[in-house]
């Protein structure tokens, strides 16, 4: 079947080609006779001549932002290196467990930060995060505040614990248990 389709397209592409091209010169009227004769139907031509044209159509989009109203502009959050070293150092005085990771509790964007909250959801404690794709720079910030290199991280009385494979050794080690029993359980 796909055979078939591709030399009707590659006939229909000749017979195009072969139109334009006597279109543009003079060619005598034997010559087009006996083209037409081996050609195929001329219902299929124009049909392939419609496909043809749909897929060499461009879409064209804004090109400079300018072009496109401000809900569609990208969103930069520039903050210095100072200052989210500040954000980060008073999160993790505010908030008596609070962990880093990308998305939300309710919607992790990713496993590990799925697991580290189940493990945090599992001991019941009561916990504040933070999404680390809002910004490059708290992502980046992050990484330089504790000297680990990825996420989620978890800081437990302004400590810093780890990532979800220590989070995951100390749980089923029972040392994570021994470091919530002082904690704020959730409602």
């Amino acid at each position: 079947m796909r055979t078939n389709v591709r030399r009707i397209a590659h006939r229909a592409t000749t017979v195009l080609s072969a139109a334009s091209a006597r279109a543009s010169s003079s060619v005598p009227s034997a010559t087009l006779a006996k083209s037409r004769s081996t050609s195929p139907s001329t219902s299929s031509v124009r049909h392939l001549a419609r496909v043809s044209s749909h897929a060499t159509r461009t879409r064209s989009f804004a090109s400079s932002a300018d072009d496109t109203h401000d809900d569609f502009k990208p969103k930069v959050n520039s903050v210095n290196a100072g200052d989210i070293k500040d954000v980060i150092e008073g999160d993790v005085k505010a908030n008596e467990v609070l962990i880093y990771m990308k998305g939300s509790p309710s919607a992790p964007q990713c496993g590990f930060s799925n697991m580290a909250c189940r493990i945090l959801d599992h001991h019941g404690v009561d916990y504040a995060s933070r999404n680390v794709l809002a910004s490059d720079e708290l992502r980046n910030g992050i990484k330089e505040f504790s000297a680990w290199p990825t996420i989620p991280q978890l800081y437990v009385k302004g400590e810093f614990v780890g990532g979800s494979d220590i989070m995951m050794n100390m749980h089923q080690s029972g040392e994570l248990a021994d470091l919530f029993k002082d904690v704020k359980k959730r409602a």
